[in-house]
């Protein structure tokens, strides 16, 4: 498997992950993975954060809950 067969699967589920994902069936991401993440992050208030297209936005928009600004850029899909 190379990498635009990945992307292809990857692209062929990404709508049901992520309608599955903000149903709150992804509960690593939820429970496990996220606030690991935040936990390791210095506090975010104030600061400048890219978000450059990895997933649904879930820690885009966690940072933002905590007062960070973020840009984020789109991947096209293909």
């Amino acid at each position: 498997m190379d990498h635009t067969e990945v992307r292809r699967y990857w692209n062929g589920n990404a709508d049901v992950w992520t309608k599955l994902a903000r149903a709150g069936y992804d509960t690593y991401r939820d429970y496990l993975n996220t606030p690991a993440f935040f936990e390791m992050l210095p506090g975010v208030d104030g600061l400048l954060g890219l978000d450059i297209g990895c997933g649904e936005g879930h820690n885009t928009r966690q940072a933002m809950r905590q007062y960070a600004s973020v840009l984020t850029l789109k991947m096209p899909k293909s």
